[in-house]
């Protein structure tokens, strides 16, 4: 069971808010000022689709996460860690790929480009998508060095030996080990797809990279589809993807695309006699090292007149239809809120579940459960010597160790104050005890900010046939108080009981 992080889901629903007004805005803002200037159209039409790319960027990471929860298990991650430990590495390779090869190719058909494996020094272990290509380095990677370093999840666009890609790149651990890492990515034809629809057919998204950067990383391996750009020859571009966009090529509409910044330009192109506006956004594309590469070009129509009322309704569309995709975003953010916790059976201070939240996990009364009670030692002494918000973290950190160390149909809850359930299914009273001598050493050795050494007493109960949650829960804390009794940082089961001291 993973500690549930309620960190994320205010800042995520306070930007699908931001999303919602600015749709709002949008809408009622052309009804009031419909004779608004043409520049004036153009700046909010800029704005908007910078809004939808942030917004399908933030659809590919929580895309990302929820393969990445689906397929990148502990058995898998054991695997990496063989590899690092010496193992036969052409064996785990080919058990690798055996397993995700199925798993690639479904997800190619939903517009997932890559899926591949690093070992820790940053070398490639295993692409999915072409096996035969390993062991070369990805140091070159600003991603790849990032989450080396930093251990956490790496978002954002870069450019590879293969041209560009979204990547989310995870890292992998096992028995806290830092033994890799895995990536998976999406082209931008991914991206292009997803935006024209948005846009009714009135938006064409290009996207260019800057060719000096280009030949850095790939040399002379650019795809022979790349060519220079038609704005700007210091830029390459996808000719396959360039579609929607062959209007500049055609009226020869050049500009210089040095220095990054953000900017548009509108088009006047006549069609035997026909006259229509077409509003060019250039909006900077940034890399996952913060710097920028290239470009998003927007070609947007207008709608060949000028009249108010068609530009009300070319525009009100246009924000329905946004609307709509944040709708749906937030409504399959809503169920996976719903899904994996409930705001109502998780302990606010520590992320884990409350004894309410415990007992809805617990409610199958067939099953068996052995249960750990777990106390933290002298937890009052810790409030009173260094305050209560140090002894709140020790009691989130005591809660992130004890989550790090058990499985995922194990259920954790705090019982109240200092005091801990842990309910191992389907363990004996022997296991029970490994595991809860496993935890209080981790415990034991593990050094908390400000307060040093912490300590904690177990009481084991292994539930009887039939027996209640509250009669398994009294006979827990009767062994804890002998736990107690013993000294503390002890743990004592129904029929033993053994010291940690």
């Amino acid at each position: 069971m993973k500690i549930y992080n309620q960190n994320l889901w205010p800042a995520t629903l306070a930007k699908c808010a931001v999303i919602v007004l600015i749709g709002m805005f949008l809408f009622f803002g052309i009804e009031r000022y419909g004779k608004a200037e043409i520049d004036s159209i153009a700046r909010q039409t800029v704005t908007t689709q910078k809004r939808l790319i942030e917004l399908q960027m933030e659809s590919f990471k929580m895309e990302s996460d929820t393969i990445a929860d689906l397929i990148f298990d502990i058995e898998r991650k054991r695997l990496m860690y063989d590899a690092k430990n010496g193992e036969d590495v052409d064996v785990i390779r080919k058990e690798l790929l055996a397993y995700y090869l199925p798993l690639y190719e479904k997800l190619a058909k939903h517009s997932l480009r890559h899926l591949q494996f690093h070992t820790p020094d940053g070398r490639s272990f295993l692409r999915v998508h072409k096996p035969q290509v390993y062991g070369d380095s990805l140091l070159f990677r600003p991603s790849i060095v990032k989450v080396i370093h930093t251990r956490e999840p790496v978002y954002g666009f870069e450019v590879g030996r293969n041209m560009g890609a979204y990547r989310a790149i995870y890292p992998l651990f096992y028995k806290m080990e830092f033994v890799g890492s895995a990536e998976i990515s999406f082209s931008f034809a991914a991206m292009k797809e997803a935006l024209e629809m948005v846009g009714s057919g009135l938006s064409s998204y290009v996207l260019v990279l800057n060719s000096d950067l280009i030949n850095k990383s790939v040399g002379q391996m650019v795809p022979k589809n790349y060519q220079p750009c038609f704005i700007d020859s210091k830029f390459l571009v996808d000719k396959t993807l360039s579609k929607g966009a062959e209007i500049l090529k055609e009226s020869g509409f050049k500009t210089q695309l040095l220095p990054y910044r953000e900017f548009y330009e509108l088009l006047d192109v006549y069609h035997n006699g026909a006259r229509d506006i077409y509003t060019v956004s250039f909006i900077p594309l940034k890399f996952i090292d913060d710097g920028y590469g290239g470009y998003y070009i927007v070609v947007h129509k207008d709608d060949g007149a000028l009249a108010q009322v068609q530009s009300i309704t070319r525009i009100a569309y246009f924000a329905l239809g946004l609307l709509v995709l944040v709708s749906l975003v937030l409504t399959l953010m809503v169920h996976i809120y719903r899904v994996k916790a409930h705001a109502a059976d998780i302990d606010t201070l520590t992320g884990i579940y409350n004894r309410r939240g415990c007992m809805k996990r617990l409610k199958n009364g067939d099953k068996r459960y052995a249960l750990l009670y777990i106390d933290i030692d002298h937890f009052k002494k810790i409030n009173d010597t260094y305050g209560h918000d140090v002894g709140d973290e020790v009691l989130k950190e005591v809660a992130r160790l004890i989550t790090a160390h058990i499985r995922k149909d194990d259920v954790l809850c705090r019982h109240g104050g200092e005091e801990f359930l842990l309910f191992i299914a389907n363990a004996s009273e022997e296991q029970a005890m490994k595991v809860a001598q496993k935890l209080r050493k981790h415990i034991e050795i593990h050094r908390f900010d400000k307060v040093g050494e912490v300590t904690v007493s177990i009481g084991i109960a292994v539930r009887e046939k039939n027996e209640s949650i509250g009669s398994l829960i009294s006979r827990a804390d009767k062994n804890l108080y002998k736990a107690k009794e013993q000294g503390r940082n002890a743990v004592v089961a129904q029929s033993s009981s053994e010291s940690g001291q």
